[in-house]
């Protein structure tokens, strides 16, 4: 099984604030999640980080990278999953309809995270 440890060697992007101060992040607490979690949330962050599309529109010339997902807070709430993440852009002046549609990306992937979370707690 996956430790915590090599999730956060695994991906270094989505963890970057993990050694950072308490007055800075929350992922100084580390993922405050049980153990029988973390294969769901290796899973969930491959997902993340294969999801490296260009998004072209008008508005951007070139076409928009898709961000990278940073973790904020990981964590179990009410025996549920909660991952809270901020993404973050290459480029600036992005559209608001562009990063609404990259959160929906995202989320989709977080909640069918908290689903097998909560099928394999539904079986213990």
């Amino acid at each position: 099984m996956i430790t915590e440890k090599e999730i956060y060697e695994k991906y270094p992007k989505i963890f970057v604030d993990k050694d950072k101060p308490m007055a800075e992040t929350c992922m100084c607490w580390g993922l405050e999640v049980p153990r029988s979690w973390l294969p769901i949330i290796d899973e969930l962050c491959d997902a993340m980080t294969s999801c490296g599309y260009v998004q072209y529109c008008t508005e951007v010339k070139g076409g928009i990278n898709f961000p990278q997902v940073v973790a904020e807070q990981v964590k179990q709430k009410y025996n549920g999953l909660r991952f809270y993440y901020r993404l973050e852009y290459e480029q600036e002046n992005i559209p608001n309809s562009v990063v609404n549609e990259h959160h929906k990306y995202i989320d989709g992937m977080i909640a069918y995270a908290e689903s097998r979370v909560y099928r394999l707690e539904k079986d213990i």
